[in-house]
């Protein structure tokens, strides 16, 4: 219990790296006074936490980091930093500052689920009052289902029976506090976890992707490419929030532009990290008048297709290393390592896709038209099996997500829930002539010339080919497992 006469909270920050419209913070101002904790989690033995972050993440988080420090600081509320294994580390900062509640915004991913639910029963056995709140999601999983079912597996009726929900009214910024007494901090970084913001090794490279399923050759560290292109922070992303009628202006005729710098709104990186809420950007979406009808609506849209993905998740804990759809298992995915080392590296001799492999090195980000592009020529020209693509999007984007991520990569190689066909194979020279026209994005980005281009990696005719008999071969085992009679 703090002995200040006033309630002090210990608000654990997670995926939510703002002030404004932050429904813990709020209401712990609300009771008194607050000190705040970012941990950068280590799993447990079982495998509970969040997935390790990857390097592009890495780098946003520390970045972003930084700049919530200095918000919070303005407010009078300390951020303390720590590394290891959260539930040791929060019940041991709760017991050695006397706080009287502990909240933080809930996570939806199975094994952050679990583990926050161990975490408040251990704090709950030892006298603290702990909160979880909403603040990621519109719409959360629990809360939306068809008649039939206890979720939904197709965008288009979730989308329906969600969209036209009140969402509340977005949070001010708390007001600031006077300031904790120093001997109350002292006693905070007594605890062995604590330390420094540099000293939680962010920018190192250490414990690259999600650790021994990442990639044997994870990307090198490359800070400075991308930090040529970015903002990270909540200033940086609150800009971009009262600039948002520029940024959704023309998105319904220029979302599939890759070329075009102003065709989306790169907001991706500010909701993964919760520098913006989706609330804040829904309400601005709805309330900016200069929007057409259309850019507005497809643009939300977008909004709730990410809701959609923490849905499946929500109901899949292991979307991101197996199929929603169980015939996938049977698959007969292709074990070539020349091959995504080319795709890797984007050396596969058509310049649609290597230079959206070169852009995702460069800046930790890829046009979502490129990134369906590149997808389906690995999984199904190449053959190889999407997870490895999920894997390296994993490591080398900073918008990357454990709902978006791996939903995104079984919609394109067909294996998720309201997938795209499986025949439907993106044609890169097609698409290159479809939405790069004059070659302007693969001027931008190509790491070739034409004279030392490399030679096609497949025949996209015969690679085609060769994923629809592949997926037949699928059919037909899973058709003969369902019928065991037959021999």
């Amino acid at each position: 219990m703090s002995t200040s006469g006033e309630d002090l909270t210990l608000v654990w920050f997670r995926d939510d790296l703002r002030v404004a419209d932050h429904e813990a913070l709020t209401a712990a101002r609300a009771d008194g006074r607050v000190i705040a904790v970012w941990i950068r989690e280590t799993r447990d033995e079982e495998g509970l936490g969040p997935r390790p972050l990857g390097g592009a993440c890495r780098w946003w988080a520390h970045e972003s980091l930084t700049v919530l420090h200095e918000e919070l600081s303005d407010l009078g509320i300390p951020l303390l930093f720590a590394a290891g294994r959260a539930e040791k580390i929060i019940v041991q900062l709760a017991s050695s500052l006397g706080v009287t509640a502990v909240r933080w915004t809930r996570r939806y991913a199975s094994a952050s689920r679990a583990l926050d639910g161990q975490i408040k029963t251990v704090l709950n056995d030892q006298g603290f009052t702990v909160h979880s709140h909403t603040g990621a999601l519109l719409v959360e999983p629990w809360t939306a289902a068809p008649q039939s079912s206890d979720h939904y597996k197709v965008f288009t009726p979730f989308w329906k029976a969600v969209a036209g929900r009140d969402v509340g009214d977005v949070l001010p910024k708390p007001q600031a506090q006077s300031p904790l007494s120093q001997t109350l901090l002292s006693r905070a970084h007594e605890c062995p976890a604590v330390m420094e913001l540099d000293g939680l090794g962010l920018l190192d490279g250490t414990e690259t992707g999600a650790g021994e399923a990442a990639a044997a050759s994870g990307p090198r560290w490359w800070q400075d490419t991308i930090a040529g292109h970015w903002s990270p922070g909540l200033r940086a992303a609150e800009d971009q929030l009262d600039d948002l009628s520029a940024i959704i202006d023309g998105y319904t005729t220029s979302k599939d532009v890759p070329s075009d710098a102003a065709s989306t709104s790169r907001l991706s990186p500010r909701l993964r990290h919760g520098e913006l809420s989706p609330r804040q950007l829904l309400q601005a979406a709805r309330t900016t008048s200069s929007l057409t009808q259309d850019d507005r609506a497809a643009w939300i849209r977008q909004l709730y297709w990410r809701e959609f993905s923490w849905h499946l998740t929500y109901h899949y804990p292991h979307i991101d290393s197996a199929p929603i759809r169980p015939e996938f298992h049977n698959f007969p995915y292709e074990d070539d390592d020349d091959a995504l080392t080319h795709w890797r590296a984007g050396t596969t001799g058509y310049p649609l896709i290597d230079a959206g492999m070169a852009q995702l090195w460069q800046t930790g980000w890829m046009h979502n038209r490129v990134r369906m592009v590149t997808a389906s020529f690995l999984t199904k020209n190449l053959l190889q099996h999407w997870w490895f693509g999920e894997q390296w999007f994993w490591d080398t984007l900073v918008d990357a997500d454990e709902a978006n991520n791996p939903v995104s990569w079984q919609w394109v190689a067909g294996s998720g829930a309201d997938a795209a066909p499986y025949f439907r194979v993106f044609n890169p020279e097609r698409q290159r002539e479809r939405f790069d026209p004059d070659d302007a994005y693969i001027d931008d980005w190509l790491p070739y010339t034409p004279a030392t281009a490399p030679p096609p990696l497949v025949d996209l005719r015969q690679s085609r080919q060769a994923a629809l008999s592949a997926y037949d071969h699928m059919k037909n085992r899973s058709t003969t497992r369902d019928n065991p009679g037959e021999s």
